[in-house]
């Protein structure tokens, strides 16, 4: 039986490519524009009015260093055409730039560490997802954009404490769960936060313009250019939350991993995987064979969906891949970190349509935007 698999992987992509389409031009990871630039120090929680850290002198220059790739496209988005604008240019560099690298588990170098001391502003997701980047900055005395602390989602404000998946201390799953691993549906308690807000375009824009702010304090000669691009990219992210609403779906999924949620809601679709599995999944386990049974009779019966992160695979997650092929269920296959030669918009724009493109869902005449 043949599978049916809609892929938004970077490895399954063309590198340079660009959609047409008019407005201000985009720079993607690919394609950055790179201005000449010095580096400055980064440090504590802060998301206005922040002055700038004491990494090296004053010589009116501006790095931004952010945790990925995803973040790096966002600022640039942001300071796009700000060597045109007078000053000094400005340079955003991100610490994972690699499909092959996983913010849950990676562990900062030294050069990591000098980076960040002398970035004048860091953008990181937080609540856990890139642990190392909150340590480093933890270190210095510079701004911090916070993804998970601007977006303003249900649990955000306790996301960091929450990130433990409220395992007691031998590891084991707590009063998440019940005896049988099943999760509440109801409530959509997964659970912690869902850490994985950049599938949240709302919460993108608020980053944006977050970092606008942020850089419009350090260089007031440019604020407004920072304020405008801000509001083309909140105009863009606020595009797709409209596209996401209109799908309208209808259809439970199973997920090796949550990290394309708030899209896949937002769009309509209902999440099933047993809360015990998403644990043991995120705390970088395998689940205990009761539960993992309990998600392969779940793909064997008449869940619409498999969402499949190839870019952290385990055994069991191949596994239920195999599973979902033979029982002829679609596979979305996503991805973690930019796709070469695309823009964040551009991968949004591309994850929407590989969802509206998969058959077998059904449709409503309720919108899911939230």
């Amino acid at each position: 039986m043949s599978s049916r698999v809609a892929r938004i992987l970077p490895a399954r992509r063309t590198a340079g490519v660009r959609r047409p389409g008019g407005g201000r031009r985009r720079v993607g990871l690919a394609g950055r524009v790179t201005l000449p630039v010095a580096l400055m120090g980064v440090g504590a929680l802060a998301l206005a009015g922040c002055s700038g850290g004491s990494g090296h002198e004053d010589d009116g220059v501006l790095t931004v260093v952010t945790s990925t790739s995803v973040y790096a496209d966002v600022v640039e988005q942001i300071v796009n055409d700000a060597d045109s604008a007078g000053g000094e240019g400005i340079t955003v560099k991100a610490v994972i730039d690699s499909p092959a690298q996983d913010p849950h588990s990676y562990e900062a170098t030294p050069q990591d560490r000098l980076t960040v001391q002398d970035a004048d502003l860091i953008v990181l997701n937080g609540g856990g997802y890139d642990a190392f980047m909150e340590e480093l900055a933890a270190e210095t005395d510079v701004p911090v954009v916070n993804a998970v602390d601007v977006s303003g989602l249900d649990g955000a404000d306790s996301a960091d404490s929450d990130h433990d998946h409220s395992h007691d201390a031998s590891g084991a799953a707590t009063a998440a769960d019940d005896d049988s691993g099943q999760d509440s549906h109801d409530g959509h308690d997964h659970g912690s936060f869902n850490e994985h807000v950049w599938y949240d375009p709302a919460t993108m824009g608020k980053v944006g313009e977050a970092v606008a702010h942020e850089l419009g304090s350090m260089d007031a000669n440019r604020a407004q250019l920072f304020t405008d691009n801000a509001g083309e990219f909140t105009r863009e992210t606020d595009q797709l939350r409209q596209q996401v609403a209109e799908l309208k779906l209808e259809g439970d999924y199973v997920a090796t991993e949550p990290v394309a949620d708030y899209l896949l809601e937002a769009a309509g679709l209902h999440n099933v995987t047993p809360t015990a599995f998403t644990v043991a999944v995120e705390d970088g386990t395998d689940a205990a064979p009761l539960v993992y049974d309990q998600v392969r009779s779940l793909l064997e019966s008449d869940t619409a969906l498999l969402v499949y992160n190839e870019q952290t695979s385990t055994g069991q997650s191949q596994d239920l891949r195999t599973v979902a092929e033979r029982a002829d269920v679609p596979v979305l296959a996503v991805s973690e970190t930019l796709p070469d030669g695309q823009s964040y918009v551009q991968w949004m724009e591309q994850n929407i349509q590989d969802v509206q493109s998969i058959e077998g869902l059904g449709h409503t005449t309720e919108s899911h935007d939230h």
